[in-house]
């Protein structure tokens, strides 16, 4: 990203809000030129619209930026290590049964947030898949000649974490078999070449 736009996210970032008038100062550039860059970012999904602020005293509105959530993927964070940490901690504090009882009851919680589904197996598929992408995972369905029908995992959000505790990997389970509604068979090696995961469907 161009320098300039990337100050003025850190800005944003480190102030909350900001208005041309104050990137103008920090940044010692022109109005003109932050503007350009402000709508630069805006295009691109990074800043809010301005917001008008209005001051009971005389003189023209305040216009303030904030960043958009879509602009938290551009500074650096640390969700594996936090993940690790946290798991390493139940490993030490939790009997195996309680771990597999928690593990089981987060998949649970996640599949509760796709709402009702269709019972026809494949429209239920379908609104499956939308939903596990919108929680970071690139998946897919297939139905064999034989009829057996699949699920792919091309992409798992915490595919790095379950390196370390495997166990993790229960929560795709529950989670997988809940908005299914069917026992899942998963094969443990990778599926194939674009694939980590596959999970064979039986109703």
């Amino acid at each position: 990203m161009q320098d300039t736009r990337q100050q003025i996210l850190e800005i944003l970032k480190r102030k909350g809000e900001v208005t041309v008038q104050e990137l103008s100062q920090e940044l010692r550039l022109t109005s003109v030129t932050i503007r350009h860059h402000l709508e630069i970012l805006r295009s691109e999904g990074y800043i809010t619209d301005p917001e008008v602020h209005r001051s009971s005293r005389p003189g023209r509105p305040r216009y303030a930026y904030r960043l958009t959530s879509t602009a938290a993927d551009l500074f650096p964070t640390n969700y594996s290590g936090l993940a690790n940490a946290l798991l390493e901690a139940l490993d030490t504090s939790l009997p195996g049964e309680a771990r597999e009882e928690l593990l089981a009851a987060v998949g649970r919680q996640l599949a509760a947030g796709a709402g009702d589904l269709p019972t026809d197996h494949e429209k239920r598929l379908d609104q499956v898949i939308a939903y596990i992408k919108q929680l970071g995972f690139i998946a897919r369905w297939e139905r064999e000649e034989g009829g057996a029908y699949h699920i792919f995992i091309c992409n798992c959000p915490y595919h790095y974490v379950a390196q370390s505790h495997p166990e993790t990997c229960r929560i795709d389970e529950v989670m997988l078999s809940q908005l299914t509604g069917a026992k899942l068979i998963r094969t443990e090696e990778r599926a194939s070449e674009d694939a980590f995961c596959k999970y064979e469907l039986v109703w």
